[in-house]
Formats: structure tokens, C-alpha cells, sequence
């Protein structure tokens, strides 16, 4: 079984977690998606966990590295603490899709600046 095949359980929502699967590989340098538990976790760098839901409800939680506050937050996919160092987040709806990539990249971001890196906000400006 691979990620993918989980994915593809997620009826109308399957393109999305496809979608967030490929970049999350693509940004990973040469990582891939192994199963650990419930949970998808991209290694060996270990930026981004997806946990794909079919059972019951149709929806992808998502772990990232970095607290909250090191993102720029969008509305329409809301960040939470997850556990230390951690944030969380749930796609239940396609329109979340950019607001998850955007996330992923920042967690890779953060992953790359290691544990001792200066925690800095992240915001998104108009100009």
C-alpha cells in the first residue's frame, strides 16, 4: 500500500490529496511518503505528516513543522498547535488546496532552518 492508494479513498477530495502528495514530494529532496501508524510521514525530512480520513468523515489532517505563529494564516484552512514544535490543520473542502500548499512549503522552510532557528512570523501583504 502507498500513499496514494489512501488517497484515492477520499472520493471528491482525492485530487486534492493527490495534488498536496506530489508537491510535498516534489519540494522534499528526493523524499517520499512512508506509513508510520496512521499517519503519512515524508522522509527522511520530516516536514510534513498527512493522515487521510474515509471511514466516516472525508477529510486529511495534516501536521506540519513549525508553531503556528511562523505561518501566515489564511481563513479558509486554520492552523492549530499540534504537538511541540507542531502545527496542525484539517482539508475537508478542494477550496483549501492553495492554502495547504502554501503551508507545506513554509513547513519546509522552517525544517531547513533547524530546531535552533530564530521563530519568526510569516505575513502576507497586499501591495
Amino acid at each position: 500500500m502507498n500513499i496514494r492508494d489512501n488517497l484515492n479513498e477520499l472520493g471528491d477530495l482525492s485530487i486534492v490529496g493527490l495534488a498536496i502528495a506530489d508537491y510535498s514530494e516534489s519540494i522534499a529532496d528526493n523524499g517520499k511518503f512512508e506509513l508510520n501508524g496512521k499517519r503519512w510521514v515524508i522522509r527522511p525530512n520530516n516536514f510534513v505528516t498527512l493522515e487521510p480520513h474515509w471511514k466516516r468523515a472525508k477529510n486529511i489532517a495534516i501536521s506540519l513543522r513549525g508553531n503556528p505563529s511562523e505561518f501566515a494564516e489564511f481563513k479558509e484552512l486554520p492552523l492549530k498547535e499540534g504537538m511541540s514544535g507542531y502545527s496542525e490543520c484539517t482539508i475537508t473542502t478542494p477550496n483549501q488546496l492553495a492554502a495547504a500548499a502554501f503551508y507545506i512549503r513554509r513547513a519546509q522552510e522552517i525544517y531547513s532552518k533547524g530546531r535552533n532557528r530564530i521563530q519568526k512570523g510569516l505575513a502576507v501583504t497586499e501591495t
